[in-house]
Order: C-alpha cells, then structure tokens, then sequence
C-alpha cells in the first residue's frame, strides 16, 4: 500500500512534468507563424496513478494562459511531492518498528 502512494505520487509528478515542457514549448513558440498550442491532458493510468497525453490545441498562445497553467503544475507537482514525502516518511515509520532481522536490506 505504501508502495502505490509513492508511485501514484511520482506519476503525479511526471505527469505535471510534461504539463510543464508543454507550457515551456507554447511560450517558446508564441510568435512562430502558424503554430497551434499543445495542452495536456491528465488521464488515469492502468493499475493506479496518472499520465499526461499531449494534444494540439486549438488557436495560438495566450501568455496568460501559460502562466496560470504554469502555477498550476507548480502547485499540483508540490502537492504530490508532499504525499510522496508522506509515504516515504510512512515507510520509515514501518521500518523503524521492526525488528532489525525483519527489516529490508535497505535498512540495515
């Protein structure tokens, strides 16, 4: 169970990663003739946690709506680092209640 927390977290930060690079291209490109927006579109992945599928938009870029949606991905990456901290911390919670023998390699 501690296991899927962390990894659901670490999809939550890769998927606002790629949210990310996507605004990072819209603006590097805002004034290039002919080019279209990417947006990202977070989808749940197979067996827990989220991806991102990028897609073209529709029109050109808007600056301010990059720059929300790049204090959106700030927020949402702080937000799963801090349930990835939560289950990190978890685990060392478990791991400091057993045994020394019963511990994983890890942690000895």
């Amino acid at each position: 169970m501690i296991s899927s927390i962390i990894a659901t977290a670490v999809s939550g930060m890769a998927a606002q990663q790629a949210r990310l690079d996507a605004v990072a291209h819209n603006i590097a490109n805002a004034e290039t003739q002919g080019y279209v927006r990417k947006t990202v579109e977070m989808v749940a992945a197979p067996g827990g946690g989220v991806r991102a599928v990028a897609r073209a938009g529709a029109g050109g870029v808007d600056l301010a709506t990059e720059m929300a949606d790049m204090a959106g991905a700030k927020m949402a990456f702080g937000a799963n680092a801090a349930v990835m901290e939560a289950g990190m911390d978890m685990w060392d919670m478990l791991m400091s209640a057993l045994e020394p023998k019963d511990r994983d390699e890890r942690w000895r």
